[in-house]
């Protein structure tokens, strides 16, 4: 579970509660079988450590799916470039297929298989020509350019960088990028919200074959509805307020192959 640190005041009504808890504990003690492996092993009360179960589905998660269900497709280990995917997507993916992640920096992943390159995504890539053919990112390319995590501020980073993967990609490759999609706005210096138009437009060279959306990503709306129809297609989507947006999985090939997206 993913459990945030609880107030303060929430922390000492906890602690409070821990003085009441002894029977609690005694109870639960004197309820272990006599063959129970654990009975007679020291105890303490540390508190009420009491926790919500719920553990939301995040547009992480899903896009974290929705790439493995792509790979999967193609029945073959990739070279896949990352920008900005979670630690545990790129670990999992690096189990079957050769993953190279760029990162600001150092993350201390010493078990799993990826290759980590520390750059910043501002300058030119340090690949050679078609060095991949998968490019993952998780809604980072919104934020390159920026300043927001230290890197440097590049008003131009955004189309170098989709140039620069038009350059390390080999001609069969595939992009699969997450972005924040809404009416245009620059939130300086948080991210860019792009309607689909123009993100089409910034990857200039390549192809968009399919599109999902997650209804429920809004940073303004709190989720309700049927959990069932939460990704849409983004011509499914409700209208988008300025300022705000939905998080949409778009998955681009070379400009020669057809379009299938609404």
């Amino acid at each position: 579970m993913k459990d945030g640190p609880p107030s303060l005041l929430n922390r000492a009504a906890r602690k409070l509660r821990s003085f009441f808890m002894r029977a609690e504990l005694e109870a639960y003690l004197n309820a272990m079988s006599p063959d129970h492996p654990l009975r007679g092993l020291p105890a303490r009360i540390v508190g009420d450590a009491s926790s919500d179960p719920t553990e939301f589905f995040t547009h992480y998660d899903g896009f974290g799916y929705w790439t493995a269900t792509k790979l999967v497709g193609a029945n073959r280990r990739r070279r896949i470039l990352d920008i900005g995917s979670p630690k545990s997507q790129n670990a999992i993916l690096s189990a079957s297929h050769d993953v190279t992640a760029i990162v600001l920096a150092d993350c201390s992943d010493r078990f799993s298989a990826v290759r980590y390159v520390q750059h910043d995504v501002t300058l030119p890539l340090p690949f050679s020509a078609g060095s991949f053919d998968c490019f993952t990112s998780t809604v980072a390319l919104p934020l390159i350019g920026l300043g927001r995590y230290g890197d440097r501020v590049d008003a131009n980073c955004l189309p170098k960088l989709v140039s620069e993967l038009g350059r390390v990609m080999s001609d069969d490759a595939e992009l699969l990028v997450s972005m924040t999609l809404g009416p245009n706005l620059l939130a300086f210096n948080n991210h860019w919200c792009l309607d689909l138009d123009t993100i089409l437009r910034v990857f200039k060279g390549w192809r968009i074959v399919d599109a999902v959306a997650d209804n429920w990503s809004s940073a303004r709306v709190a989720p309700e509805g049927d959990a069932s129809q939460r990704f849409v297609k983004p011509d499914q989507l409700p209208l988008i307020a300025e300022g705000d947006y939905r998080v949409i999985f778009c998955q681009f090939v070379r400009d020669s192959v057809p379009s299938q997206v609404n």
